[in-house]
């Protein structure tokens, strides 16, 4: 008997059911606090502005989609027209104003409904695996666990990548913490961050009985890594092979996320 598909999803219900969740709270707060207290961050902290980032560029990427979708023009202007008005949500005119008279008006079901609606023309041209709640929670423990471990080993002659490592993985557990997204977007850049530091890492060529910390890092960051793409895979048999890891997302893609110093080692002949 055939193995059952696992969930998929896509931009649009990601975006669709994190907006959902954002719109009810106490309507006596300014919508800057609205939104840090649903994200469990203080307002105008780094993280909240993080934040912000990763919900408008998401919208700016849906509005990309959007336009190369089979929709009339008037309907692709219109669903154009919404996402814009979702987006003033997260403007400063909603955060200096009750949330309950400003954010939650753009994300009311006038704006919300058509892009649910979208989902399903959306994930047939970007779809991918849903993560599932123990699924989620797994990889962050397996991230969170592994940063702790990084901290503590330190890399004589290429101590910078053990340094990009812990970067990457700390930018990829704080999208999962904050969002439910794994395989678009920012939090996929973020684990482009790690592939690219665990590649440049593999090709020092180490030799394990004078570097073992250097080939444990390797095992360690290798493993969290697969673990990481066997939950974005629609199938459990592509990470199984030889090449899983250029198979994941290519060197060319590596290079264009990885971070200044990996980026030049790593396009090195």
């Amino acid at each position: 008997m055939a193995e059952p598909l696992p969930p998929l999803t896509d931009p649009a219900r990601e975006m669709a059911d994190l907006l959902t969740a954002l719109v009810s709270g106490d309507r006596n707060l300014t919508g800057d606090r609205h939104l840090a207290a649903k994200f469990d961050v203080e307002p105008w902290s780094q993280e909240f502005y993080r934040i912000l980032a990763t919900i408008m560029d998401r919208l700016h990427a849906l509005k990309g989609i959007v336009q190369d979708l089979p929709l009339d023009d008037d309907y692709r202007e219109e669903m154009v027209g919404h996402l814009n008005d979702i987006a003033l949500a997260f403007a400063p005119g909603s955060f200096q104003n009750h949330w309950s008279q400003s954010g939650a008006d753009k994300l009311s079901a006038r704006n919300l409904q058509p892009l649910k609606g979208l989902s399903g023309l959306v994930r047939q041209q970007v779809s991918y695996r849903r993560l599932s709640d123990d699924e989620r929670e797994e990889l962050i423990g397996q991230i969170t666990e592994l940063m702790a471990w990084l901290r503590e080993h330190q890399l004589a002659e290429n101590d910078f990548i053990r340094q990009a490592l812990i970067e990457g993985l700390g930018h990829l557990l704080f999208r999962l913490e904050r969002f439910r997204w794994l395989g678009w977007g920012y939090t996929l850049a973020s684990l482009r961050e790690v592939i690219a530091a665990y590649m440049l890492l593999e090709r020092q060529d180490l030799d394990v009985n004078r570097n073992p910390d250097a080939a444990a890092v390797l095992a360690k960051v290798g493993a969290v890594i697969k673990s990481v793409y066997a939950k974005l895979e629609k199938t459990k048999t592509a990470y199984e092979t030889g090449d899983w890891l250029l198979k994941a997302y290519g060197a060319a893609s590596l290079v264009q996320t990885a971070a200044p110093t990996i980026k030049g080692l790593l396009s090195a002949p």
